[in-house]
C-alpha cells in the first residue's frame, strides 16, 4: 500500500495497538507513572473517546475502609479535599488513576475531547470510585446537581455497593 490510504492504515492499526495495550493489562500506580504526560495524536474524536473509556477503565482508583470521599457543587471540592487530608481518607482525584486524569485536563481548551465526552470518561471512573468503596463513606455535595455525576452516577452506585456502610453527607467542616 501507499498514498494517503496506507497512511489511515497505519494510524488505525497503531490505535488498535494502543487500545489492545490499554485493555489487557490493568494500570497499576508505578504503570500510571509510565504513560505519556500528553495524550497521543488522534485520528479523530471517536479514537479519542475510545481511548479515554479503555483508559478509565483501567486507571487505579482504589482506596481503604472507609477512605473514600465523594463531591459535587459549587465549591466542594476544596471542602472534600481538606476533610479527606485532615482524615487521611481520598477523594477520587487523590488516587492514582483519578489524579493520572485530572492532570490531563480533558475539560480545558486543546482537549481532544469534547466536554460531554469528558463527562463520560469521568462517569466511568467514578462509576469505578464507588463500586471498590467500602466501609463508611463520605460526601460533600451541597447544592449539587440533579443532573450531575454525583447524583446519577456514583450516589446510586454506592447505594447498591454492599461493601459501603454509612453514606454521609457533609455540609461543612
Amino acid at each position: 500500500m501507499c498514498g494517503p490510504t496506507a497512511s489511515k492504515s497505519h494510524k488505525l492499526l497503531a490505535l488498535i495497538g494502543i487500545l489492545l495495550c490499554l485493555a489487557m493489562a490493568p494500570f497499576s500506580v508505578s504503570a500510571a507513572a509510565d504513560l505519556p504526560d500528553k495524550p497521543p495524536v488522534f485520528a479523530n474524536e471517536q479514537a479519542a473517546m475510545n481511548y479515554y473509556m479503555v483508559l478509565a477503565e483501567q486507571l487505579d482508583v482504589t482506596t481503604g475502609i472507609s477512605k473514600s470521599v465523594f463531591y459535587s457543587g459549587a465549591g466542594n471540592r476544596k471542602l472534600a479535599e481538606q476533610f479527606a487530608i485532615a482524615e487521611d481518607k481520598m477523594t477520587l482525584e487523590m488516587t492514582p488513576g483519578g489524579k493520572f486524569l485530572d492532570d490531563l485536563k480533558l475539560f480545558e481548551q486543546g482537549s481532544p475531547l469534547k466536554p460531554e465526552q469528558a463527562t463520560k470518561v469521568w462517569a466511568r471512573l467514578s462509576r469505578r470510585y464507588a463500586e471498590q468503596a467500602a466501609g463508611d463513606v463520605f460526601c460533600f455535595v451541597a447544592g449539587a446537581r440533579p443532573t450531575g455525576v454525583f447524583t446519577t452516577v456514583e450516589l446510586p452506585e454506592l447505594r447498591k455497593n454492599h461493601k459501603v456502610g454509612n453514606i454521609y453527607h457533609v455540609s461543612r467542616l
